[in-house]
């Protein structure tokens, strides 16, 4: 590791981008789209150097797999930043420019032009996009480490940032969630800085817990188990989701209320369209009825994320058994990469989800969009940016990374057939690790690749009892057992999904699915534990999140 070739690859990226940013500034005149598109890669280019400024400040304390993630990374994006203003001279040359001719000529000439710019620009918005979401993860993994020298930076650089923001009278960052202003968008900064508070907090946090007795109305969410509640007041509305954590006969309430505290106090420092987390506003005891009062549950309740329609809501369940057909291959691939953010910052977060698919997956529509199928988008100031629209939820069996796992399971085969097969049935055969929620990312990455749900209701509302899928049902007719389905699941991933999706779409399944196979590309069990759980975060962001991030459409 050299950091002399780190300050170089820095100091190149900044360069690149500047310069970039320069030639596209002169597009702006040219046409009200072209100047829109220069205006998100300045946003984005401000947002990218603001992550280069937090790596370089960081580098010193960074982990070992981080550092070598970064070295890597830095140089490809130098290196796409470099063509990227390459092809910017190229479009800016006077040569290039359409010489005189006949009108329909002409208009076809500037047609053609205007197409190169448009290109031009998208690429390189889609490549800061995508090193932004790879820095984002390895930055916040980062925060897993205790290292107190880690605190100490974050602290300085946070006090430089919060006398530039007082001179310049900037605001600082927003919460991310319904009814709080107008939307903006947090710095990396501040997102990092909120995972270490999660992880590390240095100061006594208040009580997450709320009152039972809280006025809401609740709606179901169909084809899923969680619910929209509304809270009205004098004054306003304020719209929520519960998610609902049963205490079954075999829980330990105490640890699981523990657990609860410890979920809820991190969540609240969810920024939701960059976690893919829905940011919690705390959570609610749930008791059985007198006279015998127990605990029976928890409510966590969720803040709807800002600037969406909080009456619009709909669970991947259900968009995929939607009549309408598949979405377009980008937004299949747009679902996939955000619920693999989602999953990432589950245990970056130091959890395991344990019942990950599609009716814990909700989305959400813009309050000004007209689409709910992945691909968000809100208007500010005239400019479109991409903004995620789908978020995890389901946190019904979730556990602490650290804590025991419960070794009961049930016999629910709509629940079974998204777990691996050690997790299968009543009785698990191994201990719950983040490597079984990355075989359930595996499974739901198949079906929104194949758009073909592997279980289907009866009713539109998803309360009937859950039926077999194509899919379920073409695997029950073989009369195999269940526990064969994973072997199914990747023969169907290794047939159908290169047509379909693209081999690095594929594999991308593949490495999921095969995860806790000696055999695999994920890696074995042995090589990728540490004590702070950081080299199975290094392992998902290379070979699965970083593989989704780089497919470009």
């Amino acid at each position: 590791m050299n950091p002399i070739s780190i300050i170089n690859d820095l100091e190149n990226c900044y360069n690149y981008g500047k310069a970039l940013v320069d030639f596209c500034q002169r597009w702006k005149d040219a046409d009200a789209e072209l100047a829109d598109r220069v205006t998100v890669v300045e946003l984005c280019w401000m947002n990218t150097r603001a992550q280069l400024h937090l790596v370089e400040s960081l580098y010193p304390v960074l982990n070992d797999e981080i550092r070598r993630i970064f070295e890597d990374s830095l140089a490809v994006l130098g290196r796409k930043l470099d063509l990227a203003v390459v092809q910017a001279q190229k479009l800016q040359d006077p040569r290039s420019a359409p010489r005189p001719g006949f009108l329909h000529f002409r208009r076809k000439a500037k047609g053609a032009k205007y197409a190169l710019h448009q290109g031009a620009l998208d690429a390189a918005i889609q490549d800061l996009e995508a090193w932004q979401g790879r820095c984002n993860v390895a930055l916040d993994l980062n925060m897993r480490d205790p290292n107190p020298v880690i605190d100490e930076k974050l602290k300085k650089m946070r006090k430089t940032q919060h006398a530039q923001e007082k001179k310049s009278g900037t605001p600082g960052t927003a919460k991310g969630h319904h009814g709080h202003g107008a939307i903006r968008t947090a710095t990396p900064l501040s997102l990092t800085g909120g995972i270490r508070d999660a992880l590390q907090p240095t100061r006594p946090q208040p009580s997450v817990f709320l009152s039972p007795d809280m006025p809401l109305e609740t709606s179901a969410i169909p084809f899923s188990r969680a619910k929209s509640a509304r809270m009205r007041t004098s004054s306003k509305t304020r719209w929520f989701i519960l998610d609902t954590l049963p205490c079954r006969p075999e829980t330990n309430v105490g640890a699981l209320d523990a657990d609860v505290r410890d979920l809820a106090r991190k969540l609240k420092f969810a920024d939701p369209f960059a976690f893919g987390l829905l940011n919690c506003k705390g959570v609610m005891r749930v008791f059985t009825p007198p006279p015998q009062v127990d605990i029976a549950g928890f409510d966590l309740v969720f803040n709807v994320p800002e600037g969406t329609d909080p009456e619009q809501i709909q669970s991947l369940r259900a968009l995929l058994l939607a009549p309408d057909g598949a979405p377009s291959l980008s937004r299949r691939v747009r679902l996939a990469q955000e619920l693999a953010t989602s999953v990432s910052y589950v245990h970056t977060f130091n959890f395991v989800h344990k019942n990950i698919c599609p009716e814990s997956v909700l989305l959400f529509k813009e309050e000004r969009s007209s689409q709910l199928d992945g691909t968000s988008t809100t208007t500010t100031t005239a400019v479109t940016i991409n903004r995620r629209s789908s978020f995890l939820i389901g946190f019904e069996s979730f556990r602490s990374a650290a804590g025991n796992t419960n070794w009961v399971g049930d016999r629910d085969w709509a629940h079974n057939i998204y777990r691996h097969p050690e997790r299968m049935g009543e009785f698990p055969a191994e201990q719950y690790r983040m490597q079984h929620d990355i075989y359930s990312l595996g499974v739901c990455l198949l079906e929104i690749g194949l758009w073909d749900p592997l279980v289907e209701y009866s009713n539109n509302e998803g309360t009937s009892t859950s039926e077999y899928g194509h899919l379920c049902r073409d695997f029950a007719a073989r009369e195999r057992p269940w526990v064969f389905f994973k072997e199914y699941l990747v023969g169907q991933a290794q047939k159908e999904l290169p047509r379909r999706m693209g081999d690095r779409y594929a594999d991308v399944v593949m490495t999921c699915l095969t995860c806790l196979d000696r055999d695999g590309n994920f890696g074995d069990q042995g090589d990728v534990s540490d004590a702070n759980g950081i080299l199975v975060g290094v392992r998902f962001l290379e070979t699965i999140f970083g593989q989704l991030n780089e497919i470009v459409l």
